[in-house]
Formats: C-alpha cells, sequence, structure tokens
C-alpha cells in the first residue's frame, strides 16, 4: 500500500512539474559531479551558465544526435541490474514549446558502450525535474560510466541546470520508480496508405513470385493423370528467417519444443547466435566442452537439413575485437589463434551452410581496431579471406552494422567491399544487421535508397541481424518491423531476411523480442505471423492433366503434397517464370 501511496504521489508531482519526490534507499552515484557539454561546430554552440550549461542546436541531424550532448560523468561502478535514476533539471527556451533529448547510460568514453534502453525525454518551457530509469545490463567499472543526454537531433535550445544519478538494488521494482514523459516517435511512411508500401506490395506480387509447375506421379513411378491435389507452400525459397542457439534442437524442455515449433513452422533459413563464432571455438577448451559443442551443433544441422531449412555461417573473422581475444596482447598469437580457428571451423561445417559471413564488423563503431590498433594484423582481413577461399568456394559476404544511418558504417562499408573487390577478393553479398532503435528510425524509401547503392557493388544484401528496441510501443516497433519486412521483401537484391533471435528467454535483447518468455505472442510476433505465416503463403487444390502436371502462380519453395487425401509429402515444384 505504502509503495502504491508513493507511486501516486510522484506521478501527481510530475504532472504538476514541480520538483521531484525521491523514493529511498537510493544511493548517490555521481555526487558532486559537474556537468559538461559538448556540441560539434557544425551542429551548434555551448554555453556556461550559473549553474548549468546550455545547448543551441542550429543544424541538428537526426540521424546524429551524439553531435550534441550533456554528460554526467558516474564516480561509482554499477552491478549489473542495478537500477539506476537519473534526475534530469532542464528546460527548453527560445521558440519550441518542447525539446527532446536521448538519454543514455553509457561509458564516457570509446567505444561508448550503452547499458540500457535509450528512451527520448521532453524538455518543457518551466524548470523541470525528469526522472529517468536504467537497468545496466552489465556491471560497469567506477569512473567508466555518465548519463549522457543527445540533443543534436532537433533545433532547440536546452538548458540543463543539473544531473543527478542515484542507484537502487536490483531487487527494486522498476515500476516504483519514478517516470518521465516521454517523445512519442515514429518514421516518415507509416501512414497505411503510405504510396510506397502500396509500390512495394506490388513488386513483391510481381517479382516474388513465379509461374510453377510439377508432374505428379504415382508409387508405380507413372505420371497420376486427373488426380487432385493439394499443395500449401511449407518453406519459403526466401530466407525469412532467424538466429538460433544450437543447444534447443536437442533439448527436450518445453521451451525447447515450442521453440523448435517457431523455427519449423515459420523460418527458411537460421543463422547460429554464438556458436560458430570464433569465441566458441577457444583452443583452451578441454575435450568434453569440445565433445558437447559439437554434438549440439551436428544435431541442428541435421534437425535442419531434415527440414529444408538453410543455415547461414556466422561469422569467421570479426575486425572489432572479440572478446576471447581482448586480453591477448601479441598480435602474432592473434594472428595464428585467428587462422587456426577458421580452418577448425570449415573443416567442421564443410557444406552444412550457404553462405559465411567471412569479415564481421569491419568498420565497426570506433573503427576497425583489430586492422589499424594492432601492429602486424593490418592485413589479416585479406590472410582469413585467402585462407577461406582456398578451404571453400561458398558465398562470402560482409557483414556490418548501422548500414542505414548516413555516416561512417555506412560509407565505409561500401569503400571497404569495393577495395575488397578490386584486390580480387570477390565479396558475394552484404550483411546488413540492421539493429534498430526508436531514436533513429529511417524511413522505409532510404532502405530502398541505400540497398540501390549497395547493390552496385555486391550482386546480393541480406537482413542478417534485425530488431528494434523501444520504449514502452510495441505498436512501434510492430509498424516498423512490418514495413522494413515489406520493403526488404519488395527489392530484387535480397536473398533473406533474419532476426537476431525471436523468444524473450533466449534474446541479446529480450526488450526486442517477438514472443515473451512465457511464449505469450507480442505485436511484432504478430507481424510475423500474419506476413510470413498467411499473407505471403500460397495454397491450391488442383487436377493433374493427362500427363499427370499441374501449373499454379505462387511463392516458390518447398510444398507439403497432398495427392488424392493421402498423406502429404515435401516437393520442389519448378518455376516456369519469374522476375526475381
Amino acid at each position: 500500500m505504502k509503495r502504491l501511496l508513493l507511486t501516486a504521489l510522484l506521478t501527481t508531482t510530475l504532472c504538476r512539474l514541480h520538483a521531484l519526490e525521491i523514493p529511498p534507499g537510493g544511493m548517490e552515484a555521481n555526487g558532486a559531479v559537474v556537468l559538461q557539454a559538448s556540441a560539434s561546430k557544425a551542429a551548434g554552440t555551448v554555453e556556461n551558465l550559473a549553474p548549468g550549461k546550455r545547448i543551441t542546436i542550429t543544424q541538428p541531424d537526426p540521424s546524429k544526435p551524439y553531435t550534441a550532448q550533456f554528460t554526467a560523468p558516474i564516480a561509482d561502478g554499477i552491478a549489473k541490474n542495478e537500477r539506476v535514476l537519473a534526475i534530469i533539471k532542464a528546460r527548453v527556451i527560445g521558440a519550441a514549446e518542447t525539446g527532446e533529448v536521448m538519454a543514455k547510460l553509457q561509458l564516457r568514453a570509446a567505444p561508448y558502450t550503452s547499458y540500457g534502453s535509450t528512451p527520448g525525454v521532453a524538455i518543457f518551457r518551466e524548470w523541470t525535474e525528469q526522472p529517468v530509469v536504467f537497468v545496466a545490463d552489465a556491471d560497469v567499472p567506477a569512473d567508466k560510466a555518465a548519463v549522457v543526454l543527445l540533443c543534436g537531433q532537433k533545433e532547440q535550445s536546452i538548458e540543463v541546470e543539473s544531473i543527478r544519478v542515484l542507484k537502487y538494488p536490483a531487487d527494486v521494482a522498476v515500476s516504483s520508480l519514478p517516470r518521465a514523459r516521454l517523445i512519442k516517435k515514429s518514421y516518415a511512411g507509416r501512414e497505411p496508405e503510405a504510396p510506397w508500401r502500396k509500390a512495394a506490395l506490388e513488386r513483391i506480387e510481381q517479382h516474388r513470385k513465379a509461374d510453377l509447375s510439377m508432374t505428379v506421379t504415382g508409387d508405380d513411378g507413372r505420371p497420376a493423370a486427373n488426380t487432385e491435389v493439394k499443395l500449401s507452400l511449407r518453406r519459403h525459397a526466401f530466407g525469412f528467417g532467424s538466429a538460433v542457439v544450437a543447444k534447443r534442437f536437442s533439448g527436450e524442455s518445453e521451451d525447447d519444443k515450442r521453440y523448435r515449433e517457431i523455427v519449423d513452422r515459420l523460418f527458411s533459413i537460421v543463422v547460429f547466435e554464438n556458436d560458430l563464432k570464433d569465441g566458441n571455438w577457444s583452443p583452451d577448451f578441454d575435450e568434453k566442452r569440445k565433445a558437447q559443442r559439437n554434438a549440439e551443433l551436428n544435431h541442428a544441422f541435421d534437425w535442419f537439413a531434415e527440414r529444408h531449412i538453410p543455415v547461414r555461417g556466422h561469422y569467421l573473422m570479426q575486425v572489432a575485437t572479440p572478446f576471447n581475444l581482448h586480453d591477448v596482447k601479441d598480435s602474432a598469437v592473434i594472428r595464428e589463434r585467428t587462422l587456426a580457428s577458421v580452418k577448425e571451423r570449415l573443416a567442421f561445417v564443410k557444406d552444412r551452410v550457404v553462405e559465411w559471413d567471412v569479415i564481421n564488423h569491419p568498420i565497426a563503431w570506433n573503427g576497425a581496431d583489430m586492422l589499424n590498433k594492432r601492429p602486424g594484423l593490418e592485413k589479416l582481413d585479406r590472410d582469413v579471406f585467402t585462407l577461406a577461399r582456398s578451404l571453400t568456394k561458398l558465398p562470402f559476404f560482409v557483414n556490418e552494422d548501422q548500414v542505414f544511418r548516413p555516416g561512417p558504417q555506412c560509407d565505409d562499408t561500401l569503400v571497404y567491399i569495393q577495395a575488397l573487390n578490386e584486390a580480387g577478393f570477390t565479396v558475394a553479398g552484404l550483411g546488413n544487421q540492421a539493429h534498430f532503435h526508436e531514436s533513429y528510425l529511417p524511413s522505409p524509401e532510404h532502405l530502398l535508397e541505400v540497398t540501390d547503392r549497395f547493390a552496385k557493388v555486391v550482386p546480393r544484401q541480406s537482413i542478417t541481424e534485425y530488431d528494434i528496441v523501444t520504449t514502452e510501443d510495441e505498436e512501434l516497433a510492430a509498424d516498423y518491423t512490418r514495413d522494413v519486412l515489406i520493403s526488404v521483401f519488395s527489392h530484387p537484391a535480397y536473398s533473406s531476411f533474419l532476426f537476431w533471435g525471436f523468444w524473450e528467454g533466449s534474446h541479446w535483447k529480450p526488450e526486442a523480442a517477438s514472443w515473451n518468455k512465457d511464449w505469450t505472442i507480442r505485436k511484432r510476433g504478430e507481424v510475423l505471423e500474419e506476413w510470413i505465416g498467411r499473407r505471403w503463403h500460397t495454397e491450391v487444390a488442383l487436377k493433374t492433366d493427362a500427363k499427370g502436371q499441374v501449373k499454379w502462380r505462387g511463392f516458390p519453395g518447398w510444398y507439403e503434397m497432398q495427392v488424392a487425401g493421402q498423406k502429404s509429402v515435401m516437393v520442389l515444384p519448378v518455376p516456369t517464370s519469374s522476375n526475381p
């Protein structure tokens, strides 16, 4: 009862824009901090106040809110799952009725890793204390973290007097802490009758469907003339899929069974989330651990093969130093371990994947440190490419994040692929990770423009790791997921679209899952059921001609066929014409 009264009091206080009442039990985390403010010359200006700082944005860039920011360093260390309450005392001045900041709990120096959600927080014309709660998703050492307010995305003038930071234990209910007024997000092209969507759906009908045919034979091998046949698309030729965990395909828990059921029913391609990464093939593993890893992978590969589900290979080398090599200082050791691991994994996998992300994060978040910060490894990526090409003929992809965001990860990835191609290292495709956050949601038309740009340097593209994080706006997540799916499926450059996990119980960002831990479905999961499971589905009832042949128009892939009411079998019809 006391907690309910406290929450009600805090909500009333916040709505009246008065001073905020702080719940008991919090520990000051940043003490007498000196607020910092910075802005690039292109973005705007910074002024010192007494107390606080003012940032005035004159050249906003929605794709680069970090060009202007307020920073409150945190002296204390933060433990995983601790609740971090930041109390922002601020106001907006000038013509705008409200301002907007993106609040982050992050490392204060490169690589600026975030440790929680990034909500958009409203700033009002009156001095207001806006509370923001972060749940730390990892431990952060003392004097490493900061609460940062990004404000370069909008033309505005914001004054921040202070940012007070308190920590609460992990067992404190987030709902008991005060909450800020958040900025409702959207994106261009979301409206129901958007012209881009109508055009995209028409392209899907034209280019993703094909005229299909097959000859039905009886048990004696002779054509079954004038026979009733039912055909239902079971597995798309286009790769709709997800990252998965190998052990779930041999586990016997109820969660494992539900996990497999969704994969089998909805997906037509998968990728192992971590099982084939370098870090899971350490030379330090004992024989028991290696045997268990190999057994789980072999069982999963067999499971997929039986169901005609292809597997992507992820990855052979990561240019941003992977976790298993962080503590290795000797470049010669890194080189030896990397090349040995590539050999071992290719020998184990053989032809059980359809393609490889041969290079992962070639540009990365703060530069490709394996290549430009470790003497002797400047060409390790090309050495890996050369070695892998000598061992397999599978297509090689370059896999990178934030390709849809203007900036270095887009521009430099394009230049990187061009350089590889010119040097004779043929890149078969771009793996676009497409991890989205509500702070920047490019329009579907922009996605198509970027796709066109990369189509000039690679023959194929794939969305390899899709997810979207929003702040309590599942409807936005669902709408954006739908529109990214539609735009990607409508573009002939794409061969697959994979989510980076689908279940909250096995997801790197649980808030971005499509199914909750108890397997209740979220709105973004309903998008998958509706579009992959129902709208982009083909089911026909036909009669064979005198030669036992049937013809129809539909989505290519594996079909379940039932002849004269007999047991279904899986068949792969032949496209007679298509425009993929």
